[in-house]
């Protein structure tokens, strides 16, 4: 019994102190499989980057990162989440082992403890070899029991304060995800469009989208229903001689709508050519599915209270990894 304690008590110790070591090896394979061959990142022309787009709607990343600082943000939040969840995933295993122990030690000082008593009474009080056997392993199950539960209060916490790191890494990480692929994904349809025109009778295919253009103008000046709000008669169908019979305002009304409908169009046709297969994210840019020991979505509370409770924790814990030192 003795030695068995011991064992497990060095063991214990070693996952409470400091877990890094163990998991930097893991955390960097995790990283490694999604990193190793990272598809070549898109390089727009500086003239469509600096290009005004009315309709694009652009983000705070978009306007403030390229793909690869982007990318290099991802990379540095994905493994400190992976490391971060992976001390709580041995720290939690670990928790989930020792009060198992606990409740084989209980059990067994239990069944220590009715063996003494029914050997006592059926030897009419005598305390023979077997009344003091069974003492004595009910009382080494007791202390067993006992010390596996000081260790379970020494652990909870720690696990606790790692929930709430992971939790904070994962958000920073899913930040940087979406973040990845807004630029990413605005940098790649620019390179994409420019590579995909540079390839097309551009005269030909220019022509073509000019006549389509006009038949929208002609079209909406033309629309009896949409002129009635400017109290004008369309239905002798004057086209752009309309603008003749409109202020610089209601002009620039109906030209602005005319360039929506003509984007659309571009837009719809562009849709219709497009393959309607699903593409897959790039390994990088896939999101990770959490650990069950890690903390459910709102489950800790915002900001402010996971870092009073991590203080609260903190102030309580004999050891808080990557703070305490050796």
């Amino acid at each position: 019994m003795t030695a068995t304690h011991s064992d497990t008590n060095a063991n214990t110790q070693t996952t409470t102190t400091d877990n890094a070591a163990m998991t930097a090896n893991t955390a960097t394979q995790n990283t490694a499989t999604a990193t190793d061959s990272p598809a070549p990142l898109p390089q727009p022309s500086r003239r469509l980057l600096d290009a005004i787009f009315d309709y694009q709607p652009t983000t705070a990343a978009i306007n403030a990162l390229t793909p690869s600082k982007a990318q290099e943000k991802l990379t540095t939040a994905r493994a400190d989440y992976l490391d971060k969840r992976e001390r709580l995933r041995q720290a939690r295993e670990e928790l989930d082992r020792i009060e198992k122990t606990v409740s084989a030690a209980e059990a067994q000082e239990q069944q220590a403890s009715q063996s003494w008593r029914r050997a006592f009474l059926e030897g009419a009080g005598k305390q023979g070899k077997e009344v003091r056997d069974q003492q004595k392993q009910a009382g080494q199950w007791r202390i067993e029991a006992e010390q596996k539960r000081e260790m379970i209060e020494l652990l909870k916490p720690q696990v606790e304060w790692l929930q709430i790191e992971t939790q904070v890494a994962r958000e920073q990480f899913q930040r940087s995800l979406k973040a990845t692929r807004e630029v990413i994904s605005h940098h790649s349809l620019l390179a994409e469009a420019e590579k995909l025109f540079e390839g097309l009778d551009s005269d030909h295919f220019r022509a073509a989208l000019k006549g389509l253009f006009q038949r929208i103008t002609d079209d909406l000046c033309n629309n009896v229903v949409y002129m009635a709000q400017y109290n004008l008669d369309v239905s002798s169908e004057p086209g752009e001689a309309i603008f003749s019979h409109l202020n610089n305002e209601q002009t620039r009304a109906v030209r602005h709508e005319i360039r929506k409908r003509q984007y659309a169009a571009l837009g719809e046709l562009v849709w219709h050519l497009m393959p309607k297969t699903q593409t897959e994210q790039p390994d990088t840019l896939k999101g990770i599915t959490p650990l069950a020991c890690e903390a459910g979505k709102g489950e800790l509370g915002n900001t402010i209270r996971r870092r009073r409770r991590q203080l609260e924790l903190e102030a309580t814990m004999e050891y808080v990894p990557g703070k305490t030192q050796h």
